[in-house]
């Protein structure tokens, strides 16, 4: 069996740099090398899980021959960015903003000198200092241009501008007058519903709600469905019938979808103070931090007679 596997990831590996050498090839015969640039391949050609950045040991992964910074470069493939850089052009979330484009001539105007085109496009260079990448480094394993940046997207403010990137938040849903932004309601409603009613039976919403919310709310969503548990389920009856206590108990209102499970909204209150009325049971929760409905710590609202019960049983 091991035998196998070895043989197996042996012929993979040679089929790979096999084609990956026939695309060198075709490339190098589109794009000549001048004569004094020798070709001259790596001992040890690195394979795909090599990390060859910051080493100073794979120039010739990317360039025909060792060049002189300021020099000739002797780029392979015809300097095109899409094969030289082709371990980072393979999925959406490792392609984070397009390359080999002419900007128009209004954006231009907005691209500092210190952020190069080639041939009056953005490339990989335009925002890269790759001579950084070429170097041996411990620490300090950053090429972006003109560092050190407090946060990474300063570094895209550069040239974008940021006022048409500030993100939308559909939880501030009154205007400085205190009326109800209606278009913020409708970012998760399909019409904006009566803020006089405790919670609606239909709350019309344009979607499933757990979506909706992971919309913006991804990173702590992946936390919450974590494999150790999940609050996205129907309750079981013991549990609706604390849930139910909590509500006469706390005068708060924990709703559950259409088809009786809990989603974030449960515990949480996507509303603004001051959206529905104070002395409203939905009310309980707006404006106060994680816009929780119950008391802090909230599980043991919920949880306590589970707690306790196991408790006795031991």
């Amino acid at each position: 069996m091991k035998r196998s596997i070895v043989f197996t990831s042996i012929v993979f590996f040679l089929v790979s740099w096999t084609v990956i050498g026939k695309a060198e090839e075709k490339a190098e015969r589109l794009h000549a090398v001048k004569p004094e640039a020798e070709l001259v391949r790596p001992s040890k050609p690195a394979t795909i899980p090599t990390e060859f950045h910051y080493t100073g040991k794979y120039c010739t992964e990317c360039h025909a021959q060792t060049p002189k910074r300021g020099g000739n470069r002797y780029l392979k493939f015809g300097g095109d960015y899409n094969l030289l850089c082709r371990c980072h052009l393979k999925t959406p979330d490792s392609y984070i903003h397009p390359t080999d484009i002419k900007p128009s001539d209004e954006k231009k105007t907005k691209i500092p000198s210190d952020l190069p085109l080639e041939d009056g496009k953005v490339t990989c260079l335009t925002c890269h200092d790759l001579y950084r990448q070429c170097q041996e480094r411990t620490f300090d394993k950053i090429s972006l241009r003109g560092l050190p940046y407090r946060k990474a997207t300063d570094f895209c403010f550069k040239c974008h501008d940021q006022k048409s990137y500030v993100q939308l938040d559909p939880h501030e849903q009154l205007d400085k007058k205190g009326d109800i932004v209606t278009d913020k309601c409708l970012y998760c409603h399909t019409v904006k519903p009566d803020e006089n009613l405790a919670y609606p039976e239909d709350p019309k919403l344009i979607g499933d709600l757990e979506i909706l919310c992971q919309r913006c709310h991804f990173h702590f969503a992946r936390q919450m469905q974590s494999a150790e548990f999940s609050h996205m389920t129907r309750p079981t009856a013991k549990t609706i019938a604390t849930m139910k206590k909590m509500e006469e108990e706390l005068r708060v209102v924990l709703p559950l979808d259409a088809e009786g499970k809990m989603t974030c909204a449960t515990c949480h209150n996507p509303h603004e103070k001051g959206v529905i009325s104070a002395e409203s049971p939905a009310a309980t929760g707006a404006g106060s931090k994680y816009r929780l409905r119950l008391p802090e710590p909230p599980c043991i609202a919920c949880h306590e007679m589970e707690m306790n019960t196991k408790k006795i049983k031991k």
